[in-house]
């Protein structure tokens, strides 16, 4: 199955967040999580700094400036809940 992408900044930042989520309680479909790590796996040297830069950002709780940070990623597999 190939994941739709979005060049949403918000889809890319979970993208980002969920690389290498196991995700115990099975949130999150497998499919889903598969695609984010392909995806990060396929980031330029560049981009993985950047997606970093975005978790890092996240844990701190900025969601919103975490969000900018990842729009300067490409696209990414489109976060499946609403």
């Amino acid at each position: 199955m190939t994941a739709l992408l979005s060049d949403r900044p918000t889809d890319k930042l979970q993208a980002a967040l969920n690389h290498d989520w196991d995700d115990p309680d099975r949130n999150f479909p497998v499919d889903y999580l598969r695609a984010c790590a392909r995806w990060f796996a396929g980031l330029s040297d560049g981009d993985r700094r950047v997606a970093e830069s975005a978790i890092w950002v996240y844990a701190t709780g900025n969601d919103a400036s975490a969000a900018k940070i990842a729009a300067e990623l490409p696209a990414a597999p489109l976060f499946p809940l609403p």
